[in-house]
């Protein structure tokens, strides 16, 4: 029987100790509990079947399959929100393709031994993201899907300038890779203005996921892990773990700065420093995301004279961003995904 809010847990996993860390991790707060476990994805179809739990924590490589194999049957079959985990930072730009396509929330890493220095900030980060994901409504939530994998060739040439004439900054968190990737599909490459954006995302897959956006929509993406000078038709992207802000009119760097919001990369920074640096025409906008970044930068790029955009609720996977920059009066305007696309098309000219 379930209980009015409780979280209920599924642990798929085919370690027993790593099973007993995440139970660990998730039974040590209040109201959240652990339902099952299952070692196999068989086992993980009937318990879901049968416990219907709030989220299940699915373990990325099982011995015998693949855990994103076993989502994509889950949400075709007893969709549910799904956190897949890892142990090991993924390199293979293949893994963030397949965990989007099937509806995977999020990617996390598994924390690591109790002992660790950076084992408490794991433990909360983890248990703040099965708090929000099992809150998620993940029915009709995945319609923009694919059946082709990314393909492997060289973006579009582009032309450095002296000076850009504009720029669209974007934030993004839960549901980012999905809504980035369906905005870039929609948007030509190059695009005659730099792109760029800051996408919260586990330590370590920021290699990987520059890879996947960059195959999927064929824009160049840059993961800034140096100062940059802006070109047109370049899609910058924040590091894994560092801001990304503007430090001149034209010149983009990372920052090891503290956390800010729960959040390194922080949109907030980003948005903020564009505001006080950039000259030229901006298009700011807050797409999907738990938490409130952006919201306040968004606000600032809106008072600097810029396009400000939300993207509409209804159509994000966790619409705490850009409801967080509609409640702000951040957002001078509020649009589905195809909508923005037609904007930066506009904005563009």
């Amino acid at each position: 029987m379930k209980h009015p809010g409780l979280i209920r847990a599924l642990i798929v996993d085919d370690s027993r100790t790593a099973r007993l860390s995440l139970r660990a991790v998730l039974e040590s707060e209040s109201g959240l509990c652990v339902v099952g476990e299952a070692e196999t994805g068989d086992e993980a179809l009937r318990l879901v079947q049968r416990l219907a739990p709030d989220i299940v924590l699915m373990d990325v490589y099982l011995k015998d399959q693949n855990g994103l194999d076993v989502a994509g049957e889950l949400m075709s079959t007893h969709p549910c929100p799904i956190l897949a985990v890892t142990a090991a930072n993924p390199s293979d730009p293949a893994l963030v393709f397949r965990g989007t396509d099937v509806g995977v929330l999020e990617i996390a890493l598994k924390p690591p031994a109790p002992d660790h220095p950076g084992y408490d900030a794991a433990r909360r980060q983890l248990v703040r993201l099965v708090r929000v994901l099992s809150q998620v409504p993940v029915v009709h939530r995945f319609a923009h899907r694919r059946t082709h994998a990314p393909t492997m060739t060289p973006p579009p040439t582009v032309k450095p300038l002296p000076t850009v004439p504009g720029a669209v900054l974007l934030g993004a968190s839960t549901g980012g890779p999905q809504a980035l990737c369906a905005v870039l599909e929609r948007v030509p490459a190059p695009h005659p203005l730099p792109i760029i954006v800051v996408q919260h995302m586990t330590k370590g897959f920021g290699p990987a996921f520059a890879t996947w956006l960059q195959d999927m929509t064929r824009h160049k993406v840059v993961l800034v892990e140096r100062p940059e000078t802006l070109a047109a038709g370049v899609v910058y992207l924040a590091a894994d773990d560092r801001h990304l802000v503007f430090t001149s009119s034209q010149t983009l760097a990372p920052d090891d700065g503290p956390v800010v919001r729960y959040q390194r990369p922080s949109a907030d920074l980003l948005f903020e420093s564009a505001a006080r640096l950039f000259r030229g025409p901006m298009l700011g906008a807050v797409l999907s995301g738990m938490g409130d970044d952006g919201a306040a930068g968004l606000l600032s790029l809106r008072r600097a004279g810029a396009t400000t955009v939300a993207q509409e609720p209804s159509t994000c996977v966790v619409d705490g961003m850009p409801g967080q920059a509609i409640k702000l009066g951040a957002a001078a305007r509020v649009l589905k995904l195809e909508d923005l696309a037609a904007a930066m098309r506009e904005h563009a000219r």
